[in-house]
């Protein structure tokens, strides 16, 4: 994909992600709230959810200024 073909770009600046478990259509989901807006993404099992979960929370942490940044939170799901 081109830079041209680019609809909007997200920041993960103040973003908060977890389990969609209250989506009951689809197994695997994970919803994602950014800038006023929500997504919810499909896994393709609960590995995978763990690892993007993770990944979301691990930028949305290093996302703001040193200045800005609070201490980051650990993961919401049970291990």
């Amino acid at each position: 994909p081109d830079a041209a073909d680019l609809i909007r770009a997200y920041t993960l600046q103040n973003a908060e992600s977890g389990l969609g478990n209250d989506y009951l259509k689809r197994k695997h989901v994970i919803r994602v709230r950014l800038e006023g807006e929500q997504f919810l993404l499909q896994a393709r099992d609960v590995s995978d959810v763990v690892d993007w979960i993770e990944g979301l929370h691990s930028a949305t942490n290093i996302a703001l200024d040193l200045d800005e940044r609070v201490m980051p939170k650990g993961p919401l799901f049970p291990r």
